[in-house]
């Protein structure tokens, strides 16, 4: 299959040019910076070859090409892998993070075991690791997840292979970004072949830049099944603590962990168990430095052996690939990233799991979907953005859940209804691509 001619401006050409040469600039500073990275995962400094285009082993010609940035786009990637396995199909799986890569070889081991699943590293996006990367492995189309946008890949891939964009995500911020560039954006998003939005405002904020046709096919996330292991042990987790509430902040970015607990800590006694799961698990030592500051007795998850009965009031959860379980503990959830104005992280997976959700104001990321579920009854947004006045607006919510727990089962019912309406994005995915044996 050969991408479709889309015409290159001279002014564009010159972007190109331009962007390259920045590239070789900031080579040796970029590097520098993953190593620097590597003090404190050295995962980053793994495979920093690949980086580079220099790869080991190959999937074989003509296989799909799918780039997942990191864990969550991996997550969503999963029901499209599965689907087009299931259909002889081969796979390519670039990451950007060691997160995304670790998640990926948990969640398709046995593909990369029968040799139908290869994982890399994305090269750095100009020339040379780009041209390396397609004469390595020759896919046949690719498929880059959410938000993935490389100018380098975009332009040496035309004429070559078609590139999608699917589940495709926009918010009306970073639309007003591309906008500023003006046709130039509209060239460099031409050069997909298509983009597949998620809801009816990404596909707005796409064709506002210039994307025609561009379809409405949801939200992958929706397809996804959580390990039905780790949903059992929450379970299990949950019925060890008895009658106690147990309230998950879940993915949490610096700064809202103290605005949680500040609003937790004023709650009647017995409270709830609060769980803390933060997005970046380094760091977890702020985290036990506050809750030592503040004398709240806290034990983490890696130290003990669940289900246990636990006397300390905080357990924050320290491991890699638990989440679910995690989730699954909650009687509801505090979403992280919408505190702290970075944009939200992922509400769908507890609403599967049929827990209500708590978002602060900052919802962009997940706009559409965190005003449905407000609208459905199953989410409660909050309306302030000062610190002070979420504490006191999130000890609100706590304290009308802890004096009326029936309300929480009562948004529970509607929860699964709500996910369940929602999926089908992979089959209206792949009724988009034109891909044999499908």
């Amino acid at each position: 299959m050969t991408k479709k001619n889309q015409p290159i401006s001279g002014v564009f050409l010159l972007v190109i040019v331009l962007y390259q040469c920045l590239w070789h600039v900031a080579l040796p500073f970029v590097l520098a910076r993953l190593w620097r990275k590597g003090l404190k995962e050295p995962s980053y400094r793994a495979h920093v070859l690949e980086r580079l285009g220099f790869y080991t082993g190959k999937v074989g010609r003509g296989a799909i090409w799918i780039h997942a940035v990191s864990v969550g786009e991996t997550r969503a990637s999963a029901p499209l892998i599965h689907a087009l396995v299931a259909s002889n199909q081969r796979i390519l799986l670039t990451h950007t993070t060691p997160t995304g890569r670790r998640t990926g070889a948990d969640l398709f081991k046995n593909y990369i075991d029968q040799g139908v699943l290869k994982q890399c590293y994305l090269p750095y996006d100009f020339c040379w690791p780009v041209s390396r990367f397609l004469r390595q492995f020759m896919p046949s189309q690719g498929l880059m997840m959410e938000t993935e946008v490389w100018p380098s890949i975009l332009f040496f891939s035309k004429n070559k292979l078609p590139i999608y964009l699917i589940n495709g995500r926009l918010s009306l911020k970073s639309s007003l970004n591309f906008a500023k560039f003006g046709n130039l954006s509209g060239e460099l998003f031409g050069l997909f072949e298509n983009i597949l939005a998620q809801t009816q405002s990404d596909a707005k904020h796409y064709e506002s830049l210039g994307v025609k046709n561009c379809p409405i096919t949801g939200n992958l996330k929706f397809d996804v099944q959580l390990a039905p292991e780790q949903i059992a042990n929450g379970q299990l987790w949950k019925k060890s603590l008895g009658n106690r509430q147990i309230i998950t902040l879940a993915s949490s970015r610096e700064g809202e962990e103290e605005i949680v607990i500040r609003a937790w800590a004023e709650l009647k006694d017995p409270k709830p168990l609060l769980l803390i799961v933060p997005r970046h698990l380094s760091r977890t030592i702020e985290i036990e430095k506050f809750l030592i500051q503040k004398n709240i007795a806290f034990i983490k998850r890696s130290m003990i052996t669940l289900p246990i009965k636990l006397t300390q009031d905080v357990l924050i959860g320290d491991t890699m690939g638990e989440m679910a379980s995690y989730l699954s503990m909650a009687d509801y959830v505090v979403m992280g990233g919408t505190l702290m104005g970075t944009g939200g992280q992922n509400l769908i997976e507890p609403i599967s799991l049929s827990k209500p959700v708590i978002l602060g104001p900052s919802t962009y990321n997940f706009a559409d979907i965190s005003r449905a579920a407000i609208d459905a009854g199953i989410g409660v947004q909050l309306g302030q953005s000062e610190a002070v006045q979420l504490e006191n607006e999130l000890f609100n919510v706590f304290q009308g859940f802890q004096n009326h727990p029936q309300k929480i089962e009562n948004m529970s019912l509607f929860c699964s209804e709500f996910a369940k309406r929602h999926q089908g994005a992979t089959k209206k995915t792949i009724n988009y691509l034109n891909l044999p044996s499908i």
